[in-house]
């Protein structure tokens, strides 16, 4: 008998978990069922699984009386911490979150920065359900469940080597598509700034210091820290920002400045984000060097 992907499905309501497992069998792919994060953990912890499929809303522990879309989002964070490899174009072990109503929608954009794979609106449309199961298994390079077996792709980035940093400038909600080595990453306006700040930086050959990014002199910066944990998932523990003290950051020498989509950055409507992308844009002749 041909060996089967097997999925783990986090559903507090009964009859979606049993629908999503009648979906996943005729994809042949089988499935094991939990209602609540305790008990999700648990199984991750003594089980392998191809792929997750998770309400954004579930129960903390069994004996929990409400469910909370914080307690589905914590759990995708607990996934990441253990599964965080990344094929290139994708995560090694695909998580697709469940979103069951209007309101959450806005949730379900956010935990792609997360680590989520996909998000699948609820109620399910079957045949959306098990195309999506399926473009997150090829895109992750799990097409067989052989594939499964096999270890999860090593970290190829070498900085020594150079990577190329790129903004798509893609909107997906409240975020900007980014791309490290051609892997996407999407940034909060926020982060957004202070990469741009930093690459802009980088082209002018200047350190950035911390009054650049919004930050007082006495003040200490959390940006930095903050964009550091959004480049996370891309860049694993390579960090690509220099910090050489009293306030001043630059981007690692051997980064390399891709395209930039300024037009797209634009369309945000952020005065910040636009004149730094006119920044970026004009030629190195025509930016002023710091010494």
């Amino acid at each position: 008998m041909k060996p089967r992907h097997i999925a783990l499905v986090i559903e507090d309501d009964r009859e979606t978990a049993e629908d999503l497992a009648e979906i996943l069998l005729s994809i042949d792919c089988d499935s094991d069922m939990v209602d609540n994060r305790a008990d999700a953990l648990v199984e991750l912890k003594n089980k392998s699984f191809c792929l997750i499929l998770l309400d954004l809303q579930i129960k903390s522990a069994a004996d929990s009386i409400k469910g909370h879309v914080e307690h589905g989002r914590a759990l995708l964070r607990n996934i990441r911490e253990k599964y965080g490899e990344h094929t290139g174009a994708a995560f090694w072990l695909p998580v697709l979150i469940l979103s069951g109503f209007a309101r959450e929608v806005s949730e379900a954009v956010e935990v792609m920065k997360d680590g989520a794979s996909d998000v699948i609106q609820k109620p399910l449309d079957r045949h959306q359900v098990s195309e999506r199961i399926r473009r997150a298994l090829q895109a992750s390079g799990r097409q067989t469940h052989e594939q499964c077996l096999e270890p999860p792709p090593a970290q190829r980035l070498n900085l020594k080597e150079g990577i190329v940093i790129a903004i798509p400038g893609d909107r997906i909600g409240r975020r900007t598509r980014v791309t490290i080595a051609s892997k996407p990453v999407q940034l909060t306006d926020n982060s957004l700034k202070v990469l741009l700040h930093l690459m802009v930086g980088k082209a002018k050959g200047a350190l950035v210091h911390k009054r650049d990014l919004g930050a007082a002199e006495d003040q200490g910066f959390k940006g930095i820290s903050i964009l550091r944990n959004e480049l996370k998932g891309v860049l694993g523990n390579i960090d690509i920002i220099k910090n050489h003290y009293h306030g001043n950051y630059s981007l690692e020498p051997n980064l390399i400045i891709g395209e930039c989509a300024v037009d797209k950055l634009l369309e945000i409507g952020d005065k910040t984000i636009s004149d730094l992308a006119r920044e970026l844009q004009k030629p190195a002749s025509r930016r002023t060097r710091k010494v």
